[in-house]
């Protein structure tokens, strides 16, 4: 099995439309920033509370006093820290854009990211969120769900996210929406599936999975597949 196969799999599988539903830039860049070592489930209660609020509104964001915002986003754990990040991004885009999250993601997209990596508490997965998710750039998220089932395919063995984007990229044409929602089949994949205890019984992909199916386990060294573009 291939990357393309896989994709083919998964869509007949699962149904991710509006995924990541959101009313704006601004939401989807705090919805990034929050989802960090968490639940959606979590995180979109939240953002119920911080629309309810007027606080997914960038100036809003940036004059919220950080107590309050601290009680708003408790839920979601590591409250402090993404309180002071998401600030931090609220008067970044304040001061050097205009308040406007698209002024940003007009650079190219090697810009754009520098940008965005400079930032605190924005790393490469969520740096890669904002550039797919709000900027529509063919950046693939390479997240530790994307990984882990890449692995159990036999796929690509890494948990190096510059390579297993590097990887995907290569496999892929650059198509943004593709990669959208190939990312959000992965994910829901991995949360309902393949989990790091996984399911194995009724999942599509058992009979290719080397974990469930005896071929091999997760940790066993294996040969790296030569990625083809298609």
């Amino acid at each position: 099995m291939d990357v393309n196969e896989l994709y083919r799999r998964l869509e007949r599988t699962y149904d991710v439309t509006d995924w990541w539903p959101a009313e704006s830039p601004w939401e989807v860049m705090v919805g990034a920033i929050l989802v960090q070592q968490t639940n959606w489930e979590s995180v979109a209660g939240v953002l119920d509370v911080l629309r309810d609020r007027g606080l997914l509104d960038v100036d809003a964001m940036d004059a919220v006093p950080l107590a309050d915002l601290e009680a708003i986003i408790r839920p979601t754990g590591f409250y402090r820290q993404k309180t002071r990040n998401i600030k931090a991004l609220a008067s970044h885009l304040r001061m050097s854009h205009r308040s406007d999250p698209m002024d940003l993601l007009r650079q190219d997209t090697e810009a754009a990211r520098k940008e965005l990596l400079s930032l605190l508490g924005i790393g490469n997965e969520t740096a890669d969120v904002i550039l797919l998710f709000v900027g529509g750039r063919p950046c693939f998220i390479a997240a530790g769900y994307v990984s882990r089932i890449l692995d159990r395919m036999g796929i690509l063995r890494s948990d190096d996210y510059l390579e297993v984007r590097r990887f995907m990229e290569a496999c892929l044409e650059p198509d943004p929406k593709r990669y959208a929602r190939y990312y959000a089949l992965l994910v829901q994949h991995a949360r309902t599936t393949c989990r790091s205890r996984p399911r194995c019984d009724g999942c599509v992909l058992s009979t290719e999975c080397e974990l469930s199916s005896g071929k091999g386990t997760a940790s066993s060294p294996r040969q790296r597949r030569t990625p083809a573009r298609r």
